[in-house]
């Protein structure tokens, strides 16, 4: 039976208070408490005034989702998750855990670290990238290693979070013997965070360098690049910006992608950008026609002409910039030319996995319809799995490789007009056989179930604790 008063597990993004969403800076000011680890507090210190705040250590998760609940008797509740909640986040707890309450619980995604480092360096995923923690505190090693090894296989990109501890250093040097040399790797620290630090290396330096090695801690995350990585020159500051508006509401722009498109005189997007721009920026909105090559080319030419005049023009892509977008284009037209800023957004497997309840907590790995086929492979090594761009007659024979009770879901147009959403497992899935196309499809990771119509992945902590 839901409460009255709403519990909100929101995303607070990497630390820096531009890489926020509206909507979770009004979900926090709308709440009567908030609870969170006391160091993601801290970095939204300027939300709290006025509110009751409940703070716990390290490796108290449970008591921190207890303590929400607790609460939610007598007002609303954020709870507060840094990055996104489906990124080895709150979330999964959070609704496991809320019970007969479930149905009183909201998820509010966020921008998370490794798309955020990406936009900062300048990489672009065009094919795939693999998302794995080495931490083996909630995930048995064996089980980490067998997704190293799926990742190897298909020569994806691989982002690592958790990649080194003061107790945990031989997990690193181990993933990277798995994944192999000679790749490009990015090594970012503090990312949104005072003391933010970009290193470009390579996977065999990491091997051999053992100071760089020691650099390394639990607020480092490390990308390695694979098949269809990108990398273009950034600039903060640039008069051309690269800007992720997010999956589509205009509840889910960054405070720095709406301060970007406030100061732009011109912006240029497809028409269904377009109308987020418009409920906040007085610019010229600007959509092209024709191939799409051409409307990309045309874009940058006249937000080029804008930059030259010393103004400010930005470039939408939907979700994130860093993912399957159209952003890998623009900087390589820019190149030598002038410099661009990408500024990340929530991505739309975020927007569907907060949609579809906490499917994502564990490693995952996100597709575009070219990297389909591998879906099978790494479903069965224990990733979730999220396909962009996948077409109704498609995901049938795809569901049919894997799992038929491996809870899925299916959307399109997520928090837009006209949204659609399926939940159900992927033999019941397969059998309703989507028609159409512009679908989004995740399959949830391993260890998932349904629970009132939504789906849990458990992240271990019923390993550690007994709720």
């Amino acid at each position: 039976m839901p409460w009255d008063n709403k519990l909100s597990i929101v995303g607070i993004g990497p630390g820096d208070p531009g890489l926020r969403t509206l909507r979770a800076e009004e979900t926090i000011r709308a709440a009567d408490f908030v609870v969170g680890y006391r160091p993601y507090l801290d970095l939204i210190s300027d939300l709290l005034p006025g509110k009751r705040v409940f703070s716990s250590g390290m490796g108290r998760e449970v008591d921190r989702v207890k303590a929400a609940l607790d609460f939610l008797e007598e007002g609303n509740v954020a709870l507060i998750s840094s990055g996104d909640p489906n990124v080895y986040g709150m979330a999964g707890l959070g609704l496991e855990m809320a019970g007969e309450a479930e149905g009183s619980v909201e998820i509010v995604p966020g921008v998370t670290s490794f798309t955020a480092a990406a936009c900062r360096a300048g990489l672009v995923f065009r094919e795939a990238v693999a998302v794995i923690s080495l931490s083996d505190l909630l995930t048995p090693w064996t089980a980490i290693e067998d997704r190293l090894r799926a990742a190897a296989e298909l020569h994806l990109p691989v982002a690592l979070y958790n990649p080194r501890s003061k107790k945990r250093d031989w997990q690193l040097l181990r993933a990277l013997e798995i994944l192999g040399l000679n790749r490009v790797a990015l090594v970012a620290k503090n990312v949104g965070r005072p003391g933010e630090e970009l290193i470009w290396t390579g996977s065999d330096r990491l091997q051999e360098d053992v100071d760089l090695r020691e650099r390394i801690d639990m607020n480092s995350l490390l990308i390695l690049c694979g098949r269809g990585a990108w990398r273009g020159s950034v600039a903060s500051g640039a008069k051309i910006n690269v800007v992720g508006i997010g999956p589509g509401g205009s509840g889910e722009l960054t405070r720095e992608a709406e301060q970007l498109l406030r100061r732009s005189v011109r912006i240029f997007a497809a028409g269904r950008y377009l109308q987020t721009a418009k409920e906040i920026s007085p610019a010229e909105l600007i959509s092209h026609q024709g191939p799409f090559p051409e409307r990309m080319r045309a874009r940058f030419l006249e937000a080029r002409e804008t930059a030259i005049q010393d103004k400010t023009a930005s470039i939408l892509t939907g979700g994130d910039p860093s993912l399957f977008s159209s952003a890998w284009r623009v900087l390589e037209m820019a190149e030598k030319e002038l410099p661009v800023h990408m500024c990340p957004g929530v991505s739309a497997f975020g927007a569907l996995a907060a949609s579809a309840g906490a499917p994502l907590v564990n490693d995952f790995v996100l597709l575009n319809e070219a990297g389909a086929g591998d879906l099978s492979r790494l479903a069965n090594a224990g990733f979730g799995a999220v396909i962009y761009n996948a077409r109704g007659h498609e995901i049938r024979p795809l569901l049919e490789e894997i799992d038929p009770l491996r809870p899925c879901a299916l959307g399109r147009d997520v928090t837009r007009a006209g949204q659609e959403m399926m939940v159900m497992k992927a033999g019941d899935l397969a059998e309703a056989n989507p028609s159409g196309h512009r679908y989004t499809l995740l399959v949830a990771s391993a260890g998932s179930f349904l629970q009132g119509g939504r789906i849990i992945v458990r992240r271990g902590y019923e390993n550690k604790y007994s709720y």
